[in-house]
């Protein structure tokens, strides 16, 4: 494997993936490329080996200090983030790296002095993660199960926490939220199948298996998910009359409807920890490449079911600091879009929830506030 200067200098070499060049298979345009999903978040964006080596310390101790502890709302598990995941993380690189990714992406929101090289550092770690991770999801065994779990989890937060830097960045060419959340849900469902086509079995008895666990005692409900489903019926009524639905357009889309309907009922559970995440990731594990086509199109329908889905991000943005920016982005991004009946209308309830809820101060995050949107 082609290796170079640019590595993680602050862990022993022989611990860390150090290739940067891309090999064929890496090429977005390759014909041999199986996980288009991650090519997408490649950058190959270089820094030098003397600035990772402060950098690495750095990101590394703030994972352990305080990046943990905003992954989850569940002690028990962010106890498994801190040791567990970052014990396999010296094992296995790809994990590793994308820790190290996380981290400095944490460091770039809460320190917008040194914004520019906290982003620099964060991208070439993705990278690095990225790559690795594409060559573990074409092998899984009992070995790298765990650790290509825990890295599927953690680069969807990643990429959440980038591409809201991507639009605050005056050296970067603004993608659509749209299309940037389009890819983000493919990366959810890519990553998603791989993993549950793997041996899920060796996980739910692995090193990370209380993750997988519900807790035996009740958790806070989240009265939001409530509301949603009893709005549901009049998403139903639109799309059952909306005389510019084709027959399959408003089949899909009471699809989606169901989908959103089921997921909110699983993360209403009783016993069940980190509900509003949970949501997020779900609904869109399970929407079809029809959605998918919808969205990148600005189909109305989907667009309407998106801000739905938006209202519960606007709350969990208030404790998950990578969702960060992206309510206010998603929702004009929509209403330029939506601007005629009954499209327009269709938007004003979420619309009024997530003003409401953004009139609540998030848990202070130090200087996030800061990321001008």
């Amino acid at each position: 494997e082609p290796q170079d200067d640019s590595t993680l200098s602050a862990v022993p070499l022989k611990n860390v993936d150090q290739s940067t060049e891309p090999s064929e298979a890496d090429s977005p345009r390759s014909a041999s490329d199986h996980f288009p999903f991650i090519t997408t978040f490649v950058k190959r964006r270089e820094i030098s080996e003397a600035d990772l080596w402060l950098f690495d310390l750095e990101a590394m101790h703030h994972w352990m200090t305080e990046g943990v502890d905003t992954l989850s709302l569940s002690p028990h598990s962010t106890h498994i983030w801190r040791t567990v995941v970052t014990g396999e993380g010296l094992k296995h690189p790809f994990l590793l790296h994308q820790i190290l990714a996380l981290s400095s992406f944490q460091l770039a929101h809460t320190k917008p002095e040194r914004r520019a090289d906290y982003y620099a550092a964060g991208t070439h770690h993705q990278d690095n993660a990225l790559r690795g991770m594409r060559k573990q999801l074409q092998n899984i065994t009992d070995e790298n199960a765990p650790s290509a779990f825990a890295s599927s989890t953690l680069i969807p937060l990643s990429v959440f926490a980038s591409r809201g830097l991507d639009s605050v960045n005056p050296d970067e060419a603004p993608n659509n939220p749209l299309d940037d959340l389009a890819d983000i849900f493919n990366l959810i469902q890519g990553i998603g199948r791989v993993m549950a086509a793997a041996q899920m079995g060796i996980m739910m008895s692995g090193p990370f298996q209380h993750i997988f666990k519900d807790p035996v005692h009740e958790t806070a409900p989240q009265p939001l998910f409530q509301k949603i489903l009893e709005r549901l019926p009049e998403l139903i009524a639109l799309f059952d009359e909306e005389e510019s639905l084709d027959d399959d357009n408003r089949r899909d889309l009471m699809g989606f409807v169901t989908g959103l309907r089921e997921n909110l009922l699983r993360c209403s559970r009783p016993c069940i920890e980190n509900r509003d995440i949970k949501l997020l990731f779900y609904w869109p594990f399970h929407l079809s490449p029809n959605f998918m086509y919808g969205l990148r199109q600005r189909s109305p329908g989907a667009l309407v079911l998106v801000m739905h889905w938006a209202v519960v991000l606007s709350v969990a943005a208030r404790t998950y600091w990578f969702f960060r920016g992206w309510t206010e982005r998603i929702t004009h991004a929509v209403t330029q879009e939506l601007t005629e009946s009954p499209w327009k209308e269709a938007i004003e309830w979420p619309l009024q929830l997530i003003e409401a809820h953004q009139m609540v101060p998030p848990p202070a995050i130090p200087e996030v506030d800061n990321l001008a949107i």
